[in-house]
């Protein structure tokens, strides 16, 4: 499956690129190199931080008296540390793809910072963090959001709406649904937490790939 995701994901990384001005022999060259690190690199996560926790923490101790147990309680003081990572490639990929979209982009800084902040509040709105799981959202919330904002800002330069729908979607994502989460998951005092930590399959990765193919289909049918 990751595989299949890699093949699709390429077609769509080389057309964001070529709706920038990137050469269409460099465009299919940096889609590959996207594709195929996104796969290769989803198992590796960088620790960006350790968070340490006081908590309390019943003790007892056994005291013997004449052979005869007696449990004496005490209170004792514990640390748990968790380590805030980021995953390379579920999340780090697609961060420096976008913020390379908008350097190619600075004409255009002003409406697509507008579309990331709507996006940033619609993914804290609609993400829930669960024991256990992590942050979840239905995968297609920031897609259809960040395409039809995109559409609103664009729709006298079409080929910008994939490309703003892109970046919105992924930093939306990623600032939303993850950073802004970030406090409540560190409070369960799990051992690591992996932003975009499920790789090519991760809410983040996707929903940038899934706003491109938005996109495209609303140029087409417009």
């Amino acid at each position: 499956m990751g595989l299949i995701l890699v093949l699709i994901s390429i077609g769509y990384f080389k057309d964001l690129l070529l709706f920038v001005g990137v050469s269409r022999k460099l465009s299919y060259l940096f889609a590959f190199e996207i594709s195929f690190l996104s796969l290769l690199l989803s198992p590796v996560n960088f620790v960006i931080k350790e968070v340490k926790k006081r908590a309390i923490a019943p003790r007892y101790d056994v005291v013997y008296v004449f052979g005869i147990p007696f449990y004496v309680p005490r209170v004792d003081i514990e640390y748990f540390t968790t380590q805030v990572a980021i995953n390379f490639g579920g999340a780090l990929i697609p961060l420096m793809l976008s913020i390379s979209l908008l350097f190619l982009l600075y004409k255009y800084l002003l409406p697509i910072f507008i579309n990331i902040i709507l996006l940033i509040i619609i993914s804290k709105y609609f993400s829930k963090v669960i024991e256990g799981v992590g942050v979840v959202m239905h995968p297609f919330i920031p897609p259809l959001f960040s395409v039809l904002f995109s559409y609103l800002l664009f729709f006298k330069m079409p080929q910008l709406i994939p490309v703003s729908a892109y970046i919105s979607s992924v930093l939306g994502t990623l600032i939303g649904a993850d950073l802004l989460n970030l406090r409540k998951i560190i409070d369960a005092s799990p051992q690591i937490v992996s932003i975009g930590g499920m790789g090519s399959f991760d809410g983040i990765f996707l929903s940038g790939l899934f706003s491109v193919l938005l996109g495209e289909l609303l140029i087409s049918i417009f």
